[in-house]
């Protein structure tokens, strides 16, 4: 249980990030096993967007609510820090875990006005990958001054990790990979085939109205930019071209910031043989009902999505681009190409649908490796080990 034998309270830890999707989608099943391990869990969130957070999930959660602004607002962002400094004033705790950028630099620079708890900065992704100058200096500046403040900084991938000491943002002795990278694993007893999955599956092609014997080629993720979606009607268009009857389906929620071009759009939603899907809560039936998964992103922290795909024994096709090298096994779990070609990635698709005997190795190893390396109970026990030596320090 997380308190020693001399302490008569558990522990204590507030998690913190900016968005209220964020915490809906990454940090699944991680409450419940903390509070069963005797944790006391606060936690804080920057918007009311987002208010499902299933028990089975999250347990019995009421996110407090400090308004934040994702891009740089000066007024804002002071309002906000004022409001950190005095909840973290009112609360103690032994552990103030905090991700995304916003979040991880006010709740880290209030923990330490206020002497509150240690500090873990979970590095997602550098938002400033494609950035250069001056700019990406200042959130350069941003991302060193959390890991200052922090006692420990958890990059979710090897290629991060390697960033974060070659930037200079962080010291060696600091950083934390967690297991192979991810930040909450998988949960391989949810994400794995099963006869109601398969079912669930099937019955989602008929509501969607896609013949039993269509190949599926599915996307799942924020329909933005960065995420590679306006390269789906191209790629998907040479599939097509060797394919006739297959079909795309495109699952997750708009991203205001980046949206995809207004060309893309018009695919999506007038092609007779794509369907777009808005933010999806359970997507195992998706899975399931697909027949290869296509993420054609061009950077990401940690690929959480090409885990679960391959947890329910789906091959992936994917770029070849920092966070995603890690979360498929090119040649073992999936089909890696150079970052924007169009043509090797219909090609990859094509050949993953046309080869059967091919895809189902691919889906049989996808599965084990999640099953040896991103066992979700592993993950969580490496991450409250990392919080009891900080609270216990």
């Amino acid at each position: 249980m997380a308190k020693t034998e001399t302490s008569a309270r558990p522990y204590r830890v507030c998690f913190v990030c900016t968005h209220s999707l964020t915490l809906a989608t990454l940090y699944k099943g991680l409450f419940p096993y903390l509070r069963g391990r005797g944790w006391q869990i606060d936690v804080i969130v920057g918007d009311r967007e987002y208010r499902d957070f299933p028990v089975e999930h999250f347990g019995e959660l009421q996110p407090h609510i400090i308004p934040m602004r994702r891009l740089p607002s000066p007024v804002a962002d002071l309002k906000g820090l004022a409001q950190f400094v005095a909840f973290f004033a009112r609360h103690r705790y032994d552990v103030i875990h905090v991700s995304t950028p916003k979040a991880s630099l006010l709740a880290s620079i209030a923990a330490t006005l206020t002497f509150n708890g240690r500090v873990v900065f979970v590095y997602r992704r550098c938002v400033y990958e494609l950035m250069s100058g001056l700019k990406r200096q200042v959130y350069l500046g941003v991302d060193r001054l959390i890991a200052r403040l922090s006692a420990v900084v958890v990059p979710i991938s090897r290629q991060l990790e390697v960033f974060l000491r070659d930037a200079k943002v962080c010291a060696s002795n600091k950083l934390l990979l967690i297991g192979s990278g991810s930040s909450n694993g998988l949960d391989t007893r949810r994400f794995r085939l099963t006869p109601e999955s398969r079912a669930a599956g099937e019955t989602l092609r008929h509501e969607l109205g896609i013949p039993a014997t269509a190949p599926v080629v599915l996307f799942i993720g924020r329909v933005c930019g960065e995420k590679g979606v306006d390269l789906l009607p191209p790629i998907f268009e040479q599939v097509r071209a060797r394919h006739p009857d297959a079909h795309l389906v495109v699952a997750g929620p708009d991203d205001p910031r980046d949206r995809a071009s207004a060309e893309t759009e018009r695919y999506f939603t007038q092609q007779r043989f794509v369907r777009r899907i808005g933010y999806v809560a359970k997507t195992e039936p998706y899975y399931a009902m697909s027949t290869v998964f296509l993420f054609p992103s061009f950077f990401e922290g940690f690929g959480n999505v090409l885990l679960e795909a391959a947890g329910m024994e789906r091959a992936s096709v994917a770029f070849k681009v920092p966070g995603v090298e890690e979360a498929v096994a090119d040649g073992v779990s999936g089909i890696l190409v150079a970052k924007s070609d169009v043509d090797a990635a219909a090609a990859a698709v094509c050949r993953l649908l046309q080869d059967p005997e091919l895809r189902q190795g691919f889906e049989k190893r996808a599965r084990q490796r999640v099953e040896n390396e991103f066992e979700q109970s592993r993950i969580w026990s490496d991450i409250e080990s990392m919080m009891l030596r900080l609270a216990t320090a």
